[in-house]
């Protein structure tokens, strides 16, 4: 009897140990965020791996590497990068609704960084006179920094830096916090 008790109690142990080890094996999935939400709540999620599911606005024409997503109301852009493990995004995603993983960044833009943007597009904006091109500069990129997309890239560069020392003489941040899922390896194009 008391061998059976043991064999008993044996395999029920083993049972809840393997039980165990499979609940702990299961990985939780990323909370889904909606692109309204993800923009609203980055700045408390940075460093956290997140999946963001929304409308994509548009794909990076020179890198394909980035994938914009648009709010359901058509206002606002958030930016996902793509990830070392995925060689770009698919150009048929526009206007498809899709859910990329990865994790939140914070670039955090200081004066001296502006400084040094300003005097790039200058130079650029001088280059394109002389040549009497135009600038390829990417409206879904500055939309999704909240920039003026009408404004020329010396007129966005200085809107921040008018942004940033109106945050800095309220006493806030000396630098612009501007938010990304980096690190993209895994999207899906949702039905």
């Amino acid at each position: 009897m008391k061998r059976q008790f043991n064999l008993l109690l044996f395999v029920f142990v083993a049972t809840a140990l393997f039980s165990l080890s499979n609940v702990n094996a299961q990985v939780a999935k990323p909370q889904v965020y909606t692109v309204a939400d993800i923009i609203e709540k980055a700045p408390v999620l940075v460093g956290q791996t997140v999946q963001v599911k929304g409308l994509v606005h548009h794909v990076c024409a020179q890198t394909g590497r980035k994938l914009f997503l648009v709010t359901a109301d058509g206002k606002k852009i958030f930016r996902i990068n793509a990830g070392d493990k995925l060689d770009k995004f698919d150009d048929n995603a526009v206007d498809s609704t899709v859910v990329a993983t990865g994790v939140v960044a914070e670039q955090k833009v200081t004066m001296e960084d502006l400084n040094k943007q300003e005097a790039a597009a200058i130079a650029a904006e001088k280059v394109q006179k002389d040549k009497k091109t135009t600038a390829d500069h990417c409206t879904a990129e500055a939309k999704a920094n909240g920039e003026n997309t009408s404004a020329t890239p010396v007129q966005r560069v200085q809107a921040l830096k008018d942004k940033l020392n109106k945050q800095i003489e309220a006493g806030k941040n000396n630098y612009l916090s501007f938010y990304t899922v980096d690190n993209s390896n895994e999207y899906s194009i949702v039905k």
